[in-house]
């Protein structure tokens, strides 16, 4: 996501579906062809797609744009968003599409061939970070792969404003070392982390990757 984050305000967290809501159409025009920008992460997730099995769920799929990407290189993509406006958009691009809460899925466990969450681990609270990894573990199947993406700081980041609405933003920033130790306390085996500087256009942080695997078999 190319988001240029502002002077910091005071808001709730629950105003973010109703904030995605109201900028869904103006996202996806802002956003649509960003992949096209960003090399990098065009070759990170061929890579993911080459090497996961069907189906793969894009967590926070926005538009679709990522997810699509990915279903363009012949994987089965379902989307979740928690912003129906969202949801509605993605619809076109993706094999299915649900409104859900990455922090609950309504997926059953151990079917899932891969989660992606490009830039979307960024609105949860720090607090929630873990419970979401093991819900993300829960629903892989053994020897599914996880690939997720964030914006490497300290704190949050809160604003009144988003693409030049007036509406609630709120964005928490991670350190790679806070990723993988969380990843793997959530029982993940860590197989890839990278950072990478900002590309022009982009806001001026650091971006991170982290991608991990659901062990085959419990460790003794």
């Amino acid at each position: 996501m190319g988001i240029a984050f502002d002077r910091m305000s005071v808001m709730v967290w629950d105003e973010m579906a109703a904030s995605y809501d109201r900028v869904a159409r103006k996202y996806e025009r802002r956003f649509l062809d960003e992949l096209e920008r960003k090399p990098r992460d065009r070759e990170i997730l061929t890579a993911f797609a080459a090497s996961t099995e069907n189906p793969i769920v894009d967590i926070g799929c926005g538009p679709g744009h990522v997810g699509e990407f990915v279903r363009e290189r012949g994987r089965t993509v379902l989307g979740i968003d928690l912003s129906v406006e969202m949801v509605a958009l993605a619809a076109v691009r993706l094999d299915c599409v649900v409104a859900a809460d990455m922090r609950s899925l309504p997926l059953a466990s151990d079917r899932i061939g891969g989660l992606l969450a490009f830039y979307s681990l960024i609105h949860i609270r720090r607090t929630e970070l873990d419970a979401v990894l093991h819900e993300f573990k829960r629903v892989l199947r053994p020897g599914g792969r996880l690939l997720f993406s964030a914006h490497e700081g300290d704190g949050e980041i809160t604003r009144d404003e988003f693409l030049d609405e007036p509406v609630g933003f709120v964005a928490t920033l991670f350190q790679l070392g806070e990723l993988v130790d969380r990843t793997e306390d959530a029982g993940l085996a860590v197989t890839m982390t990278e950072r990478r500087s900002h590309y022009e256009g982009e806001s001026e942080t650091v971006r991170l990757y982290v991608e991990a695997t659901k062990p085959t078999r419990r460790s003794r």
